[in-house]
């Protein structure tokens, strides 16, 4: 090549193009004193600012202190409030700019702070905001943000909507009381997501239609239905609020083309008939259900595919796909699993064109005692069976939950070579490195593509030959979790991982001791092992973040 295109030589616009794919601390960092012409252009391009939980303050105090010069032309923020050595992340950002060019923002990890008053203040100001999403932990344990912030978050987003806002995500844990008594009504949301969280005398599958009510320009309906632990063992099961709906009162929205609903309390099948009744032009529907509980009531309906057939042609006749997830708790021969897959055929046997997945039914046993050749004979049968469930070569995460280890050996060659895809592994590190699976020759296709590697719950000392089989077996890895008892006994196989794995991003070990008064994995040190077998580029080095817990040890590698 006689005339290779220079950096330099390409023109404004390109390069415009070019920045607006990119973060704007990596911007700040590799362009901001480059040039007069760069510095010029960086006056009058977009700016995206994405703060995730591995950025350390230092990392954050250099982005705020390019942001005063360019906090007018920022128009995305994705933050995680909680960093590596710091928490009110977002309120720091917030304290000190006002974003006023804001199309895009995503709050994630948000905690009880009061600056969150702050925020919520200058969100309300903003003109030009068109999606607003936040997203806290499933669990409640570490959902962290405190009742009257959800509430200042949901009375702002839902009941005072800025004119601009057309998406919002509310995944916090609360029951949007408010929603019953509003009048007003909206047509400027297409996109909602809201998970209802409280006891189910507050909260139920009708707790939706408030929502169908008051937005009626909605596109896409994304709920989550929860309630307390304490109650799912709660047996007098009352719908009696569902006798004072007026079927001829419900409201219409016509524009609704997909609803996805997940329901963790009890549930009757019937109940989201009337739901479905406010939808008539739905497309999509995805229908998640899970209950420890058998003695939730109507749970043989609900798993009746008849039922749902006659459920879904009553009330959404232009419906083309449906996928339902059902998981419970049950002991094995409760249920006939043939009778049940045999009654879901209908949608494959009578409607033409349409997409059926069934994502999964999940039957989970108790301990038993078997013989080792009865699962062998059995594995293929499984497969076959979780086969006619879901198509397995769509499956992108994995995970082998910690039951009966035994049954588990002999299926998961199975399951892995059927997942073909996968690219997250979670499973013990006791499962792993069975010889029927580290070094099954039919499964390193399957390995070679995995690129999220979680080893979980054994506390093992970890040994280097083990260490050594993992880094050739996952040569894409890009981030591995594992879990041992003595972090000490740990050091060389970090090392292996450090040395092995050329393309690990994030490494994160989890344990339970350290007996040593200084843990030689430091920034330096991870520097010069990554430097000596993959050649660190010293301009990333800047990006290596090594943090010591109590319990638990996190590198990030460029």
């Amino acid at each position: 090549m006689k005339n290779p295109t220079l950096f330099e030589d390409l023109s404004n616009e390109v390069l415009c193009e070019i920045f607006d794919y990119l973060n704007a601390f990596d911007l700040f960092l590799t362009f901001a004193s480059l040039n007069e012409r760069i510095s010029t252009i960086l006056k009058y391009i977009r700016f995206h600012i994405i703060v995730d939980s591995m950025y350390c303050r230092y990392q954050i105090e250099f982005l705020s202190h390019h942001l005063t010069f360019h906090s007018h032309q920022v128009i995305s923020l994705d933050i995680c409030n909680k960093i590596c050595d710091q928490i009110n992340t977002i309120a720091y950002l917030f304290d000190r700019y006002e974003f006023p060019s804001l199309r895009f923002c995503t709050f994630r990890c948000l905690d009880a702070s009061s600056k969150l008053k702050n925020v919520i203040k200058q969100l309300k100001k903003q003109t030009q905001l068109v999606s607003l999403h936040i997203f806290q932990s499933y669990d409640t344990k570490y959902d962290y943000l405190s009742r009257n912030h959800a509430h200042l978050f949901s009375e702002m987003v839902l009941l005072n909507i800025p004119l601009s806002l057309r998406c919002a995500t509310l995944r916090f844990h609360y029951d949007y009381s408010q929603l019953i008594t509003s009048t007003i009504i909206n047509t400027n949301l297409t996109y909602l997501e809201l998970l209802f969280y409280g006891t189910f005398d507050k909260i139920s599958i009708y707790s939706l239609i408030s929502v169908l009510r008051i937005y009626k320009s909605l596109r896409q309906l994304n709920v989550i239905i929860k309630s307390p632990n304490m109650i799912q063992h709660n047996t007098n099961f009352n719908i009696s609020n569902a006798l004072s709906i007026n079927k001829n009162d419900l409201p219409i929205v016509a524009s609704l083309k997909k609803f996805d609903l997940q329901i963790l309390t009890q549930f009757d099948i019937h109940s989201l008939g009337l739901i479905l009744h406010c939808m008539p032009n739905l497309h999509e529907i995805s229908f998640t259900f899970i209950t420890k509980d058998l003695n939730t009531p109507f749970i043989d309906v609900l798993l009746n595919g008849n039922i749902w057939q006659q459920i879904l042609i009553s009330h959404v006749q232009y419906l083309n796909k449906f996928n339902i997830h059902i998981s419970l708790l049950t002991d094995e021969g409760l249920f006939d699993l043939k009778s049940i897959l045999d009654s879901f055929r209908c949608f494959v046997t009578q409607f033409d064109g349409w997409h059926m997945a069934i994502s999964r039914l999940e039957t989970f046993e108790g301990p038993r005692t078997f013989y080792r050749y009865f699962y062998r004979n059995e594995s293929r049968e499984y497969i076959d069976n979780l086969s006619s469930l879901i198509d397995l070569s769509s499956i992108v995460t994995l995970e082998f939950r910690d039951r009966n280890h035994l049954r588990q050996s002999h299926i998961v060659p199975y399951i892995l070579l059927a997942c073909v895809n996968i690219k997250k592994l979670i499973m013990r590190t006791s499962l792993l490195v069975l010889p029927i699976v580290i070094d099954n020759p039919h499964l390193i296709l399957t390995f070679s593509r995995i690129e999220y590697l979680r080893l979980f719950d054994d506390y093992l000392y970890f040994k280097s030959k083990p260490g050594t089989k993992i880094v050739q077996c996952f040569p894409c890895l890009t981030k591995i979790e594992i879990r041992v008892y003595w972090l000490d006994y740990c050091i060389p196989v970090i090392d292996t991982f450090l040395a092995g794995f050329g393309k690990l991003r994030f490494m994160i070990v989890e344990f339970v001791g350290n007996d040593l008064p200084d843990v030689p994995i430091s920034r330096n040190y991870v520097i010069e092992k990554r430097r000596q077998s993959f050649g660190l580029n010293r301009n990333d080095e800047y990006k290596v973040n090594v943090m010591l817990g109590d319990d638990d040890l996190h590198i990030s590698i460029p």
